[in-house]
């Protein structure tokens, strides 16, 4: 097939307009609801009116969300965290992960069959803000943002508007894939809101030509967990929302499932359970 063929000789393939705009729609209308409740549950003060979510419209309206996200996280930067997190279980974007024609192409370039069974990892919406550094991603492979020892193929796609090299667009190093795991350096999380990373070397970046890839809402790019990459600069005044994400296939040797960890944001079951009995005993 084509698609494999490109796949195997650029270490990526982006399938044009295979996510409906409907899903955007949904997602945008997520994101909306969950960051005016937030707003609504912390009393944050906004120097502008807000619209309702009823009189919101998409696609016109995108920066009324951008406006919203951009005074949540002057008031409390964590708070873009849990939303991060809250947005990840939503039902539209778990329709969105998991739309029938990104598993085709996924199963597709991994050499599976229809009915093999793939598995989602760290699915998450990218919210990046203009000038934002302490958060972009640089120059590295997704081999080791991952689980040990398995199989899998990467995803990225503009989600609620295009990706533009404007507003930082992923950017990849030309066939990089084919030289399988290169030097790196582990970054540790730095005080100031700096993420942790792992970085390719500069050395290794250099060796290859640097491709810019914008993308159209309704895109998907898969790619080889070798493909160096890296998170564009974003220099507009817009918030880029792009999907990330890997499927890994069932049925490698070494694939095992990791076991999920949800923590409490608030105070745990134990202390939960604490304070409902203290209630009953006074009743």
């Amino acid at each position: 097939m084509d698609k494999i063929k490109k796949f195997n000789e650029d270490g990526f393939y982006i399938a044009k307009s295979i996510i409906p705009i409907s899903l955007h729609q949904e997602l945008f209308l997520a994101f909306y609801d969950l960051v005016t409740s937030m707003v609504n549950r912390y009393k944050i003060k906004l120097d502008f009116k807000f619209k309702d979510i009823e009189d919101i419209n998409y696609p016109h309206d995108i920066n009324e969300l951008d406006r919203l996200l951009f005074a949540v996280s002057d008031f409390k930067r964590d708070l873009i965290g849990e939303l991060y997190d809250t947005i990840a279980y939503c039902s539209a974007f778990l329709k969105l992960v998991s739309y029938p024609e990104i598993e085709k192409t996924a199963r597709q370039l991994l050499s599976l069959k229809s009915y093999s069974t793939i598995y989602s990892t760290t699915h998450r919406i990218r919210m990046d803000e203009p000038n934002d550094v302490k958060r972009r991603a640089g120059w590295h492979q997704e081999i080791f943002h991952t689980y040990p020892d398995t199989r899998f193929i990467q995803t990225w796609a503009p989600v609620i508007r295009d990706s533009t090299v404007e507003n930082g667009t992923i950017e990849v190093c030309q066939k990089s894939h084919l030289n399988g795991v290169v030097d790196q350096i582990w970054e540790d999380e730095k005080g100031g809101g700096y993420a942790h990373r792992i970085l390719v070397k500069d050395e290794i970046v250099k060796n290859h030509k640097e491709i810019k890839l914008p993308m159209k809402l309704g895109d998907v790019m898969l790619f080889n967990p070798h493909l160096i990459h890296r998170s564009g600069y974003n220099s507009s005044k817009e918030i880029r929302y792009s999907q990330v994400g890997m499927w890994n296939d069932c049925s490698h040797q070494g694939f095992r499932t990791p076991k999920p960890e949800f923590i409490s944001r608030t105070f745990s079951p134990k202390k939960n359970y604490d304070k409902h009995m203290e209630i009953l005993k006074k009743q």
